[in-house]
């Protein structure tokens, strides 16, 4: 039996008074959450919380006693807050403290690598050679998000105050990076009725539930007295009565937070949450299948489509092509930018240099390509995240790619050579290569010379056709068509098919597909359109 958090923010009345002595107990418990967070703040708290998150004592107030919380004001004046504000005060930095453990291995590990590295060049290129060496010699991987902001740490201190980076391995973590708390949040748990309290009779009224919150009553509250106790009701929305009703829910204490509307107000919710226990089978996580030695996911890199796959394994094809290509809106997006930067572009040049307008539309054109440069990374994570899923999910150990490191993109066809240039030149087979290596799978790169052009049945040079129907020959031609057993397939799904084959010859040391045993279709039932009259089967069985 497993238990699932859910949570609901539930909006707190429009009361002046209640409003008013609800942002006072924000500023009294960010002020003394900064004032304990600061205090805290070292390597060696830092390593002990996660030492504990290892002992499954998941309780953060538990290691930092309440007593330690304390807050005095500028004038000297010591603030009185209650037992249990105070753990859960503690419980907050706490959770905080445990967040820095992955932030802090990765500060010291991008450290040891840009000592030998440096710092300048592009900041991408920069964050995927971090990442690859990372994971390649040491077996470390890290969120490329996290590594990119250490990256930008490093570059600040090297830019800006000119530091040797082998000047900042004599300083810890905690010393170059300062904390700061910048949203409130209040989390309820480790509270047991002294501090919130829930007044529900779901068997009475269940669309109704009633609140005690203990807030203060003055902005520095000097004794106990100065701590009333505020109770309001709210209404528990029809889609959420249900689950809550359950009879394996159970209502949990709840989180103060302040939330930023669209509007641009910031508001107070409390974040109801609930455990739902269900029973269930254990399942095995994605990244612990039990992949298969000699099973390959083979894929073409196209343009129509940008990846084209199959799954072969001992020779046999064993399911039906894979297609999959980015959204038409983020290529659509991608083509308006570079109408843009063109027609910017033609401005630029139609002016001095030095006119005043000129630094302004420099600033524009510079935006645009960082934009451009975003569309292009989604793509590219959104293709290796597609072909590392689809290789876990049916089990695959090795994904065949082409080698595409010495392709060109052709010059006369603009709009093809975009479309090639959001994904090829290594930056995808990078990526690919870092998320693969860390679930366990196995990159090969293929020479793809002539995988399009030849029958992967009966192994004779084909035709490039445009239509299925009429198979009238073209250079550009989608489809392929063999004269010698009439087979006829997407052309894509071909080469994918004899990146397979050309894997198997690389196996055997042969660099050809002369030799090179055709891969049987599976009858798997892939629908396609055949001449009328015609009975020649267009995909057929090996």
């Amino acid at each position: 039996m497993t238990s699932l958090m859910q949570a609901y923010p539930l909006k707190i009345p429009q009361d002046a008074t209640l409003r008013k002595q609800l942002d006072d107990l924000r500023d009294l418990v960010t002020q003394a959450s900064q004032q304990l967070l600061t205090e805290l703040w070292s390597d060696h708290w830092i390593d002990t919380l996660a030492i504990t998150t290892q002992k499954k004592q998941k309780k953060a107030y538990k290691v930092i006693n309440e007593k330690r919380v304390s807050l005095t004001t500028s004038h000297g004046c010591v603030v009185y807050l209650p037992s249990r504000i105070r753990r859960c005060i503690a419980e907050q930095v706490g959770r905080i403290l445990r967040s820095q453990v992955t932030r802090k291995d990765c500060y010291y590990d991008v450290l040891r690598i840009v000592q030998l590295t440096g710092v300048e060049g592009n900041l991408d290129k920069l964050v995927r050679t971090v990442a690859l060496t990372l994971a390649n010699f040491e077996g470390k991987f890290y969120r490329w998000a996290l590594i990119r902001q250490t990256l930008r740490l490093f570059r600040r201190y090297y830019y800006q105050l000119g530091l040797d980076l082998n000047l900042l391995r004599q300083f810890p973590y905690t010393a170059m990076v300062k904390p700061r708390i910048q949203s409130f949040t209040l989390s309820y748990s480790p509270d047991d009725g002294q501090a919130i309290h829930y007044d529900w009779r779901p068997e009475e009224d269940p669309a109704t539930i009633g609140i005690r919150l203990k807030v203060p009553c003055r902005t520095q509250p000097s004794q106990r007295s100065h701590w009333v106790w505020r109770k309001f009701t709210q209404s528990i929305p029809i889609k959420i009565q249900p689950r809550i009703t359950s009879p394996n829910s159970k209502l949990c204490p709840p989180t103060l937070r302040y939330i930023t509307l669209k509007s641009g107000l910031i508001l107070p919710f409390l974040e109801c949450t609930w455990s739902v226990d269900h029973h269930h089978t254990k399942q095995r996580s994605p990244h612990r299948h039990s992949l298969r030695a000699n099973r390959v996911l083979a894929t073409d890199l196209g343009v129509i489509n940008l990846t084209t796959s199959v799954i072969c394994e001992a020779g046999s094809q064993l399911s039906t092509p894979i297609f999959w290509s980015p959204s038409n809106t983020i290529l659509h997006k991608i083509e308006q930018l570079y109408h843009h930067i063109a027609r910017l572009q033609r401005k630029l040049d139609r002016y001095p240099v030095h006119w005043c307008g000129q630094g302004t539309r420099h600033q524009e054109l510079e935006r645009l390509h960082r934009k451009l440069n975003r569309y292009r990374q989604e793509i590219l994570h959104l293709a290796s995240n597609h072909l590392v899923e689809t290789a876990l999910r049916r089990e695959c150990k090795i994904i065949v790619l082409e080698d595409l490191r010495n392709y060109e993109p052709p010059t006369h066809l603009r709009k093809l050579s975009r479309k090639l240039s959001n994904w090829l030149r290594g930056a995808l087979y990078e990526i690919l290569s870092y998320k693969a290596t860390r679930v366990g799978i196995k990159l090969v790169r293929v020479n793809p010379r002539w995988t399009s052009s030849y029958c992967p049945r009966c192994g004779t040079k084909g035709e490039k056709i445009s239509d299925p129907r009429t198979r009238h020959a073209t250079k550009r031609g989608r489809f392929f068509y063999c004269g010698s057993c009439s087979y006829l397939a997407d052309r894509d799904y071909i080469a994918a098919i004899n990146i397979y084959r050309m894997y198997q010859e690389l196996r055997n040391k042969r660099y050809s597909l002369k030799h090179s045993k055709p891969v049987p279709y599976m009858a798997t039932g892939i629908p396609l359109n055949r001449p009328s009259g015609d009975s020649t089967p267009l995909l057929v069985g090996g």
